[in-house]
Parts: structure tokens; C-alpha cells; sequence
């Protein structure tokens, strides 16, 4: 009986250091691949295909980063350059059958693949923990009384799909 209750004990403490309550989803979904929120607010950065003017994909560039302030009545503002070049920026290289290698400058570590198929919409997929899936959403949780460019991280939640079924996987930083 003790087990039994030590057990769900920790199912329900998981279950609540795993959601994230109320936070808001972008707007605008068409053509965003993935997006990432934090604790310290409900603002969001979102990882889009980078269109150019002739609706193709631009091969330099194939993602685009920008930020949807919910904090800030949900106004869309392209990232600062700290933002960019210290955090959520992202890094690309195409590879030889037509898909991308990305990664978050601020966590390079953590590749993230850009797959075209012939049928379907554009994903991203990535790997935590061993399990290969198709990214949607990430949860950053900081660490309390650390802010700037020395913010430090506790866990980092990659939210995703895999075999047509939702599943979280935990980083631990």
C-alpha cells in the first residue's frame, strides 16, 4: 500500500513540474515548425519556414526566428540582436538530400533536422534521450535569480509527436 502511494506521489509531482498552465499559443501556425517558451514570462519564439517573395523556400536561410510578445498584447517583433546572436537564433546547413541541419545558437549540441517530404507538410525532428521524434513546442525553465546573458537553465521540455502519438522527453541541463 505504501508503494502504491509513493508511486502515485511521484506520478502527480511529475505531472506538475511538467505543465506549464496558461501559456498562449501563437497566432499566426501556418508555416511555424516549432516554437519555444520559458517560465520567466509567456512571450514566445517561433520557428517558421523562411519564405522568399516567389513563395520558395530560402535555401541560405530555410527558418526563420521571430517573437510573438504576449506579455505585450501578442504584437510579432523579429528577434534583437542579442536575442539572435546569444539565444534563440538559429544556425542551418542543408545536407545532401534536400533537408537541414539546424541548431539554437544558444544550445548547439542539440541538432534539429528540416525534412521536406514528398507528401505532407515541412517538420522539424530532433533527438533526446534516444527517442527521434518531430519537434512542436519546447518549455525552457531558468533558474530562479539568474537573468541577462548568464541565465542559467534547470530542464529544457521537448514537447513532440512520434508515431502519431504526443510525447514530452526532459533535458536536464
Amino acid at each position: 500500500m505504501n508503494r502504491l502511494l509513493l508511486i502515485c506521489l511521484l506520478i502527480i509531482n511529475c505531472l506538475v513540474s511538467l505543465g506549464q498552465d496558461n501559456y498562449p499559443t501563437p497566432t499566426r501556425m501556418d508555416g511555424v515548425l516549432f516554437y519555444i517558451q520559458h517560465n520567466r514570462g509567456k512571450n514566445t519564439y517561433i520557428y517558421s519556414l523562411n519564405y522568399k517573395s516567389d513563395k520558395t523556400i530560402n535555401k541560405d536561410e530555410p527558418i526563420q526566428v521571430y517573437r510573438q510578445l504576449f506579455d505585450n498584447g501578442g504584437v510579432i517583433r523579429p528577434l534583437t540582436i542579442i536575442q539572435k546572436n546569444f539565444a534563440y537564433g538559429i544556425d542551418s546547413k542543408l545536407l545532401k538530400n534536400n533537408s537541414y541541419e539546424a541548431s539554437i545558437v544558444s544550445l548547439p549540441e542539440q541538432k534539429l533536422f528540416l525534412h521536406f517530404p514528398s507528401k505532407g507538410n515541412p517538420y522539424v525532428s530532433t533527438t533526446v534521450a534516444g527517442t527521434s521524434f518531430i519537434l512542436k513546442r519546447i518549455f525552457i525553465r531558468q533558474k530562479d535569480g539568474t537573468s541577462g546573458l548568464s541565465t542559467k537553465v534547470d530542464y529544457i521540455l521537448f514537447y513532440g509527436v512520434k508515431d502519431g502519438k504526443p510525447l514530452v522527453k526532459k533535458l536536464v541541463l
